[in-house]
This record gives structure tokens, C-alpha cells and sequence, in this order.
């Protein structure tokens, strides 16, 4: 599995539909080992923070195989977590060490099948190159339409038609991805699987507020994820101000990178912060994530409708069902599947009109039913969808 993420980002907390997919895998019978390739580095920053966690820093298993630039650790007798930063200069150097650390493992193993899925557009140089008996590919989100991979754009329509062209299967999160690989020739075996939530999860939670939102004032309109290009800043001011006996609290890390290349908008955040009834709370893990939305009397999902936005489907959106929350939110992809049971604003005026309307939602059926939606689209049943597929392309 190449991930859109580390290993060592998944033990502190961060979470998103890579990780979750992961462990349902590895909870899964029918698969009988996992090979987690960390995020590939492919700018120096990244190599360095890579080789700090994943290379050079602690050893939580059994080291398989080490040199300078990577390690490969067996976790558990299901997973294996492989790191390196060769990608800064080789992709076929990253192919030789999986090679080499997957005969390692093989070693006195029945032949398995092997199957590829990837995550990570920015590289594909493992599709046919793995004696696999398959190649998967997970789209998440369209990395062309995303701000920070800008001047990645060429490699990026040029590995999307390789992978339009030799991926066996592909999963997308969102409709729209499949037109997106109609566009690119893609006719069959692409297949639309939508995010999922851990109900679980979010129900063993009490309603005890965390210790930095003890002392908010409620109501509380509330939103949790990160603060990057896609939320649209002048909604949360304009809510702000016009919502001056209301609580907003934003939980989530503002993302250095969009602060970075979109400076306008930091500007914004920056003005945002002047309104006292705004509070930033900063990043807080997946364990967390549940005593705060508990606290929301109401949970948003303020997000701009742009190119990029077509192509996502908001992972949040199951997570306010779960814990039976009201929402309100702009309409991204997927969230008309859900509009008996969110509240979907067209423009700035309405998404403030339906917030009033929501924070006077108090039918109880309307809660059971946000909780039965969020167990009927459970990880479980999203990774299970996508290993019926890839064996029954096995045949």
C-alpha cells in the first residue's frame, strides 16, 4: 500500500481514508499481510522530516531490512511498515529495496497473491514492477485542482493517464473522479466508494467538554478539520459577525503550506482571529476528535465551491452524523445523498439562516436516523466494497 501518509503520522493521531482502509485490511481475514510504504518524499523538507520519523527514529518493530536512506520494520505478524527517501532521487532505487524486502518475506511463504494500491499519484513507478497480480489505484481528491501541487501539475496528467491506462482497478471518493477518468479514456473496472466513519468510535465518547473548551460560551457552531484553501474563510467571518451571541470554534491545524502559497487568505485567518467570539483551538488527534464534536451544537462544513472541491467528499460529514449532530454545510460533492438530514446553503445568507433553523433542531427521530446513516456507511463496509472488487478481479 503506497500512502498519502506515514506510519508515524498515523500513531500520532492524523487521520484520513488511507489509514482507515489500512486497518480494516489488516483486521481483514482475507488479507494476510500488509506492506505500508510511507509517504515517498519528493521535496527536500519532506526527505528530511521522512528520514527523521521513518528511517532514523524509533524502532517499533523488528528491523527487517536498514541502510541510510531506508528501513523496512515488521510491526506485527500482518504489518510491515517500509520507509524511505530514495524517491528524492530514484524511483527505480524505491522498486529494487521493495523487491528486495519482499523476497525477504516471502522466504518460506505459499504463493500469495500481491496486490498494489496506491494513494499517491506523485509516484507510479511500482504499477507492473512488483510481481503483483494486481494494481490498484485509490483516488482521493484530483491533485491536479489542489494549490499546493501546482508546478507538479505536468507529472501529475501524466501519471493520471498511466494510471488510466494500466491500473487494473481504480476507487474513486468521489462521482465526479470517474468522469475525470472517463476524460482520460478509463471505461471500465472504476468504481465510486464513497468515505465511510467508525460509528463506533464516535459513540463510546462522553459528553464531558475538553478541558480548552470548558469555558466557551454556548451555543457552540463548531468545525473540525484543517484550515487549508478549501474552507472558505470570508463564510466563517461573515458568520462571525453576524453571530456575535454565538461561540465559533474552529478545531483544526491552520496548514503552514496554505498559509504559505495563498497569502491572501492568511490575511483572512489573520482577521478572522480579531473577533472574540472566534476561537482556534489547533490541531487535535483522531482519539480526540469525538469529545469535541460533542461540544457543537451545530457542525459545519463551510467549504468554497470550487474546481478542486468537485473532486472530494468530505470525510467530516460522517463524523457529524455519528456523533447525531445537526449540520449545516455547502454543497460539496456527495452531500445531496444526505439533504433529509443536513442542511445545504447556497450562499452566505442561508448558510446563516439554516444555522438558526438547525440550532432548533431538536427532533429526536432526526438524530437516530444521522446515527443509522453513519453505521449504514461504516470503514467496514467501504473496505469490504473494495476487496469484493479486487477478488473478484482475481477471479
Amino acid at each position: 500500500m503506497f500512502n498519502m501518509s506515514s506510519y508515524a503520522e498515523w500513531q500520532r493521531g492524523i487521520s484520513n481514508r488511507n489509514f482507515h482502509v489500512c486497518q480494516y485490511f489488516l483486521n481483514n481475514p482475507r488479507v494476510s499481510r500488509l506492506v505500508a510504504v510511507d509517504f515517498l518524499p519528493f521535496t527536500f523538507k519532506r526527505a528530511v522530516r521522512s528520514w527523521l520519523e521513518g528511517v532514523a527514529g524509533r524502532v517499533s518493530g523488528k528491523i527487517i531490512y536498514q541502510n541510510f536512506t531506508t528501513r523496512a520494520q515488521r510491526i506485527n505478524d500482518k504489518l510491515v511498515v517500509f520507509s524511505t527517501i530514495d524517491s528524492l532521487f530514484s524511483g527505480k532505487r524505491v522498486i529494487q529495496k521493495l523487491n528486495l524486502v519482499l523476497d525477504k518475506l516471502n522466504q518460506g511463504q505459499n504463493k500469495e497473491k500481491r496486490i498494489t494500491v496506491s494513494y499517491f499519484p506523485i509516484f507510479v513507478e511500482q504499477i507492473g514492477q512488483l510481481n503483483q497480480d494486481l494494481d490498484v489505484f485509490e483516488a482521493v481528491d484530483n491533485w491536479l485542482e489542489h494549490p499546493s501541487y501546482l508546478k507538479y501539475r505536468k507529472l501529475l496528467q501524466k501519471n493520471y493517464q498511466i494510471i488510466a491506462q494500466k491500473a487494473d482497478l481504480i476507487f474513486t471518493v468521489a462521482e465526479s473522479l470517474v468522469d475525470f477518468f472517463k476524460s482520460l479514456g478509463r471505461t471500465k473496472d472504476t468504481y465510486w466508494v464513497p468515505n465511510g466513519v467508525d460509528a463506533e468510535h464516535f459513540a463510546q465518547v462522553s459528553g464531558v467538554a475538553p478541558k480548552d473548551m470548558a469555558k466557551i460560551q454556548y451555543p457552540i457552531i463548531g468545525y473540525l478539520g484543517t484550515i487549508q484553501n478549501k474552507v472558505d474563510v470570508n463564510l466563517l467571518e461573515y458568520l462571525a459577525q453576524n453571530n456575535p451571541d454565538k461561540s465559533l470554534v474552529l478545531v483544526g491545524p491552520t496548514w503552514p503550506e496554505f498559509l504559505k502559497f495563498w497569502r491572501p487568505v492568511a490575511s483572512e485567518i489573520k482577521r478572522l482571529k480579531k473577533y472574540s467570539n472566534v476561537y482556534f483551538l489547533g490541531r487535535k488527534s483522531y482519539q480526540e476528535a469525538p469529545s469535541y464534536i460533542k461540544q457543537f451544537d451545530v457542525a459545519i462544513i463551510p467549504h468554497k465551491l470550487d474546481k478542486f472541491i468537485r473532486f472530494t467528499h468530505s470525510m467530516k460529514l460522517f463524523d457529524y452524523l455519528a456523533c447525531g449532530k445537526p449540520i449545516v454545510t455547502t454543497p460539496p460533492s456527495g452531500v445531496d445523498k444526505f439533504s433529509h438530514l443536513v442542511y445545504i446553503a447556497k450562499d452566505y445568507a442561508d448558510f446563516n439562516q439554516k444555522i438558526q433553523k438547525a440550532l432548533q433542531d431538536n427532533d429526536p427521530n432526526l438524530v437516530r436516523l444521522r446515527l443509522e446513516a453513519a453505521q449504514q456507511n461504516s470503514w467496514r463496509s467501504k473496505s469490504d466494497e473494495i476487496l469484493n472488487h479486487i477478488q473478484e478481479k482475481l477471479g
